[in-house]
């Protein structure tokens, strides 16, 4: 679809919704579902859902920062309601950081407010078995699936990234690979004991059968991401000068989406849940716009390691 059909949904929904359009996003209706097309069903908002095609392997999905609360859809009774506050604008200053170096990442980007729906859990869980809210989860997850499919017909691969937020009293980046931490400890303390656990993380589809990369090189490593966010200003765990939480430091090591998308299912993307940390980050325009070029330049020269360093890559 193009950007300005897109705008068009968008505007629409306005008068519906009172929802403004978003600069540089595109609206989409799904092209396969598995029901009725969304766009028949009463309580579907073509503005509860912004998304940008990408032109580079790099997918990222912000489920918990809308703040769209329509009326006639009642608050979940189950689960958590707390929204990840600015991780949409912050989403969308990654994009505008990339399109300084004529790249673009895929975009899934909610707006609706997680009080409504959990897009970050499997649908019954997401919409408290809700009925009015199954076929927003459907869009959102399909949305998801077509932007990495998009990313892999084209490059071979798909980075995967799902954008969060944190408030946890450690000010850093935490780097969601599945892994718990005293199992983060334990692979930084006895790599010997990694082989296995490989196939536990979000980077399994990585490292299946690479004997280029190891868990060492990518939670601790000169390239780890983590690494390469520390050296241009943001710390972060894992990291080289931080390789896992100290006991009693809260920390968020990935969910559903990330389970999800780094799955065998999909044997050609890999990835991380990303925590951002609110002050310093998060807080205001201007840090937003220092981290998003910040986390452009580290991606960049993450993703070069990593074509470098495995066969993923190969169509």
């Amino acid at each position: 679809m193009s950007t300005t059909k897109g705008i068009q949904i968008c505007c629409l929904a306005v008068a519906l919704f009172q929802v403004g359009c978003a600069e540089n996003t595109t609206n989409i209706t799904p092209k396969t579902t598995s029901g009725p097309s969304l766009a028949t069903q009463p309580k579907f908002a073509a503005s509860w859902l912004d998304t940008v095609d990408g032109n580079m392997p790099l997918v990222i999905s912000a489920p918990h920062g809308g703040s769209i609360k329509p009326d006639d859809i009642p608050d979940k009774t189950c689960g958590a309601k707390v929204q990840d506050s600015n991780t949409a604008d912050l989403a969308f200053e990654i994009k505008n950081a990339f399109a300084r170096e004529g790249k673009t990442p895929h975009l899934i980007v909610a707006r609706i407010a997680r009080t409504k729906i959990d897009l970050n859990r499997d649908k019954a869980v997401a919409t408290c078995e809700n009925p009015l809210m199954e076929e927003t989860w459907e869009q959102y997850h399909t949305a998801i699936e077509q932007a990495l499919k998009e990313a892999i017909d084209k490059f071979g691969y798909a980075m995967y990234i799902d954008l969060h937020g944190q408030s946890h009293p450690v000010k850093r980046l935490e780097l969601g690979y599945l892994l718990r931490t005293p199992a983060l400890r334990q692979s930084y303390e006895a790599p010997q004991t990694n082989g296995e656990r490989a196939g536990q993380t979000s980077l399994r589809n990585l490292l299946k059968d690479n004997d280029k990369l190891s868990l060492e090189s990518l939670f601790t490593g000169d390239k780890a991401l983590g690494t390469l966010l520390a050296k241009a200003g943001f710390p972060g765990v894992p990291s080289q000068s931080d390789p896992f939480p100290q006991e009693g430091e809260p920390y968020f090591n990935g969910g559903y989406n990330t389970r999800r998308y780094t799955s065998a299912d999909y044997p050609k993307v890999f990835g991380l849940q990303i925590e951002a940390n609110f002050d310093g980050v998060r807080d205001t325009a201007e840090n937003r716009k220092k981290f998003a070029a910040a986390f452009a330049k580290s991606i960049n020269e993450y993703l070069v390691f990593i074509e470098a360093n495995s066969s993923l890559n190969a169509n």
